[in-house]
């Protein structure tokens, strides 16, 4: 068996960003932009009025001026502003090129047709937007390797664009193993129990982003494994399995993927739980072997399964946080121990019923505490690992 750390070096190194995509816009949000962008044009493209108003020459501000005409936000026409006029402008619209200022409509007075300023500004350019004055032409607006939020997709949907070049989500393989497994709503027979995994990975991965999961059911059976196995790993980019990744009789999932040619990256961690976890790569695809427990599965997923898909798709693994322990702890050593905790402020508690079989805790928790291998005792107050669900 190898080390937590080691394991991680082991496969997140085989972590490769998926071949570049273009998404629509509008489906853009959570994926990571391959290229740089640049601005195809000036925002605003025109000079453009910030305020409901009238656009005039500063010589004119003590003058009644007469409104020469009008140019709502749209407006094509072009207008040359005369001496002893106004324009009647609007927030978003364009305004005369040789205006000196917009002055607010709350500012003025009519007066027989005619306006008066009655709040005067000596400042040039007052409330109009200057062409390029957000935007120039040619500028960057996203660097490679930008996690897009929408924000920035609202900013280039107002540059013209439809669609970015972003890494895609990896397309996912999901095999459940276990003859004792049924669907829920069916009912129990003696010796079997309700197969919940699918669901806790299935929703693991949309919280990814990750929406293309076919889930697939193998057999205790080594035949059937292998030919599940061969399928699921030629329509999707990863591959996850639950279950039989033990050494039991009934435990075939290493060897199936032997049998496929799979090179065998790892096969037992020193952590708890999910020891005899598996690792293979298959034609430069990942195949994770996840023990079959509950809790095993969603760390395995946490620790490992969840950080390989956010570098393949471009994005930042989330870190770990320090939090103090509410209580002491002790555990054996020679195992890293990942603890079903409740992290309320800067204070973690552990949870009982810690068993890998054990759901009961997940009803509160929300986070994994990491215990290192080597250390048996955790003091009240002591900083520990924690994990974010």
């Amino acid at each position: 068996m190898i080390t937590v750390t080691d394991a991680k070096n082991i496969i997140y190194v085989k972590a490769k960003k998926l071949a570049p995509v273009w998404v629509p816009l509008i489906e853009a949000a959570g994926y990571v932009a391959a290229e740089d962008i640049y601005s195809p044009m000036s925002m605003p493209g025109f000079a453009q009025s910030s305020m409901d108003g009238y656009a005039i020459l500063l010589s004119n501000i003590n003058q009644l001026l007469r409104i020469q005409d009008e140019l709502p936000a749209g407006s094509q026409k072009q207008i040359y502003l005369q001496e002893g006029a106004a324009v009647k402008v609007f927030t978003g619209g364009p305004v005369p090129a040789n205006a000196d200022m917009v002055i607010q409509k709350e500012w003025v007075a009519e007066i027989n047709g005619q306006i008066q300023i009655i709040q005067q500004s000596s400042e040039l350019g007052l409330h109009i937007r200057q062409p390029g004055s957000s935007i120039q032409k040619g500028d960057l607006v996203i660097q490679a390797e930008t996690l897009f939020h929408p924000y920035q997709l609202a900013m280039l949907a107002s540059l013209g664009f439809t669609e970015v070049l972003v890494y895609p989500m990896p397309k996912i393989g999901l095999v459940i193993t276990g003859n004792e497994l049924i669907k829920p709503g069916q009912a129990l027979d003696i010796a079997q129990v309700y197969e919940s995994n699918s669901i806790g990975l299935v929703s693991a991965f949309k919280s990814l982003s990750v929406n293309d999961v076919t889930v697939y059911y193998a057999k205790d059976d080594l035949n059937d494994t292998i030919s599940v196995v061969k399928h699921a790993i030629n329509q999707a980019d990863i591959l996850v399995l639950t279950g039989g990744v033990s050494v039991g009789d009934y435990d075939f999932v290493a060897k199936a993927c032997t049998s496929i040619g799979a090179e065998q990256l790892l096969h037992g961690i020193k952590q708890k739980p999910g020891k005899p976890m598996y690792v293979g790569e298959y034609c430069s695809k990942l195949i994770f072997g996840l023990p079959g427990n509950p809790s095993s599965v969603l760390h395995c997923f946490q620790q490992y399964v969840k950080p390989t898909i956010e570098l393949m798709v471009g994005k930042v693994p989330i870190q770990p946080i320090q939090a103090s322990l509410k209580a002491d702890y002790t555990k054996a050593v020679g195992l890293t121990h990942f603890l079903k905790g409740l992290l309320v402020d800067d204070t973690v508690s552990i949870l009982p019923a810690q068993a890998s079989y054990q759901v009961g805790a997940f009803s509160n928790a929300n986070c994994w505490v990491e215990l290192p291998a080597e250390t048996a005792q955790f003091a009240q107050g002591q900083m520990v690992t924690v994990h974010l669900f």
